[in-house]
């Protein structure tokens, strides 16, 4: 007879393998060009609706031109398909927020072998909306040039970038137990085994590192995303790394518990910090650019935070996904970059082998010169209607 965990797990498995296509669609010349306002963004699947800023409409949020005033030309600013939790990229598009800033987003389609950063230096895309500093400064150590101009997502208590998972029963208990845990991530890296090394190193429970490796914990490497909730469900791990929206998911089953998040380990917004990145060459050709980018992002990041269900719903109808399936992420309220904040950053690089000393400085991965404008107080009014400007076919 099949077990109801068993019957549970099948469901999960349709259910993140539904998702694992569409959350990480990212994990020409070399200058972007500029293209006229009021007309579809010129990536390939993807259609604003009739009554849009991008259509000529207008919205409280558009930058459409008045009857008799000339259109207003836009940077065209390539960038990935977008992926379903990188809230006020989408927000901002959807919005109007880029267009009132000057900027067109083309949407180039899904990268295959290569990272954000290579795509950039290749001058297939002009900026990248995922991803953390950590990833930055790596790039950066590789001699990409790519520059975090602004800040994206943070952790919270209630709000978590990474929550680890264990079954009802497991005796795992703390995040201390991680010591001689069978641990699933998603590949080596900060924010998948960093993470737990960063705090087992912290708290002295290893000697082990990223360059060393270690026999005091055990990494499983799930090339797929979801399907470390299903080895834990089944008991082929002890642990997961799950990010958003994998561990709420799971947790929905009943099945699991948290045995902590990545709040947890921090105590703060840094361990959840997303990096918004541009070309080197955007900005210092394009400085506009640069700060109406910034001038964008800020503006919807103050919107999720201000408006949460609503953001949840408006990236689910622009992205065509049930509602269900996206969960909204707390968002940096910094004007820019938090310096603190990557000061964990390069405490947690170095100590977990991803640099070493001396490779490369705090200051180098970074900008903040582009000083974002004050939301429009109207912002904090500005009702999302249900019915999407804009629609984001996923192929």
């Amino acid at each position: 007879m099949t077990k109801p965990i068993a019957r549970n797990a099948k469901r999960l498995i349709s259910l993140l393998l539904a998702l694992t296509f569409i959350a990480f669609t990212a994990c020409s010349s070399s200058d972007s060009g500029t293209t006229a306002a009021n007309t579809p963004a010129a990536g390939g699947n993807s259609t604003p609706a009739q009554n849009s800023p991008a259509a000529g409409g207008g919205s409280d949020g558009g930058s459409a031109a008045e009857p008799n005033e000339p259109a207003k030309t836009l940077f065209n600013l390539r960038v990935v398909d977008p992926p379903v939790d990188y809230l006020e990229f989408v927000t901002a598009w959807e919005l109007g927020f880029f267009e009132d800033a000057g900027i067109n987003i083309e949407f180039v389609g899904e990268l295959s072998g290569i990272t954000n950063y290579q795509a950039i230096e290749q001058g297939i895309i002009d900026a990248s909306y995922s991803g953390h500093p950590s990833g930055v400064a790596q790039a950066r150590i590789e001699g990409l040039k790519v520059t975090m101009i602004a800040p994206g997502m943070v952790d919270t208590d209630t709000s978590p970038h990474v929550t680890y998972l264990v079954k009802n029963d497991s005796p795992l208990k703390t995040l201390d137990d991680l010591k001689g845990a069978k641990v699933g991530i998603g590949g080596i890296g900060a924010c998948t085994s960093g993470y737990v090394e960063y705090y087992l190193l912290q708290n002295g429970l290893t000697t082990g590192s990223l360059a060393g490796g270690s026999d005091e914990y055990d990494f499983v490497t799930f090339s797929d995303s979801g399907t470390m909730e299903q080895a834990v469900l089944q008991g082929d791990i002890d642990v997961t790394t799950s990010h958003t929206p994998y561990a709420e998911i799971t947790l929905a089953t009943g099945e699991v518990r948290a045995l902590g998040t990545t709040y947890d380990i921090f105590q703060n917004g840094a361990g959840g910090l997303g990096a918004r990145v541009l070309a080197d060459r955007i900005i210092e050709e394009h400085p506009e650019v640069a700060q109406g980018f910034v001038d964008a992002m800020y503006r919807a990041r103050l919107w999720t935070n201000d408006h949460f269900e609503q953001a949840g719903d408006l990236v689910a109808a622009v992205l065509g996904l049930d509602k269900g399936d996206v969960l909204a992420i707390v968002q940096d309220d910094h004007k820019n970059v938090a310096p603190e904040y990557l000061d964990i950053w390069f405490d947690m690089g170095i100590l977990t082998g991803l640099w070493n000393p001396g490779d490369i400085e705090k200051d180098e991965i970074y900008t903040n010169e582009f000083v974002p404008a004050d939301a429009p107080a109207s912002d904090k009014t500005l009702d999302w209607d249900g019915v999407p400007n804009r629609v984001f076919h996923q192929d």
